[in-house]
């Protein structure tokens, strides 16, 4: 492309917002805060407190559920059965966010996350990931789980459908202590 023809171009997809989203590195200070946003989650999750992670939940994931009351409804009643269950949890550590991958409109990064459970007196491990998905240019976070994506990777590709090819899902486990 002729590069008198760039700047015409650049300035017409920045007047309508249209800024497709780019791979790359989070700024330190990003990291530090999808990090410290991520824990937040993990803790009241560990709590019981369902409200937090019903208020961050992408929207694909809500309107594969049915809707905003539809997950509200199931996430609530399936923290209620994991206490009635006996799970519970000792930790959940949040990790070091991963890079950035395009999504269209939105970019996408792969935060780990080790947990301590115990399940009917008996403790256990997991290995796994929070997927945090904002638009691009924005600060703000919205999750999913990357527990469920686990034995079911292409859903991820359902619920982006625009993640960009090629992303490999990390590696997650439970084991028994």
């Amino acid at each position: 492309m002729r590069r008198s023809l760039f700047a015409p171009l650049l300035a017409l997809l920045v007047a309508m917002n249209v800024v497709p989203a780019f791979a790359g590195e989070l700024s330190p200070d990003d990291s530090a805060a999808l990090r410290q946003d991520v824990q937040a989650m993990l803790t009241a999750f560990g709590r019981g407190d369902a409200e937090l992670i019903i208020a961050r939940t992408h929207p694909s994931l809500k309107r594969l559920a049915g809707g905003d009351e539809a997950y509200a409804q199931a996430t609530r009643g399936i923290v209620k059965e994991l206490r009635k269950a006996g799970v519970a949890i000792i930790s959940d550590e949040a990790g070091v966010p991963g890079r950035t991958y395009a999504a269209g409109e939105e970019e996408v990064c792969f935060v780990p996350r080790q947990s301590l459970l115990r399940v009917r007196e008996a403790p256990m491990r997991s290995t796994s990931f929070m997927v945090a998905v904002r638009r691009v240019g924005t600060s703000q976070w919205s999750y999913l789980d990357g527990a469920g994506l686990l034995d079911n990777p292409a859903l991820l590709r359902q619920l982006l459908p625009a993640l960009e090819p090629g992303v490999v899902l990390p590696k997650g486990d439970v084991e028994a202590l």
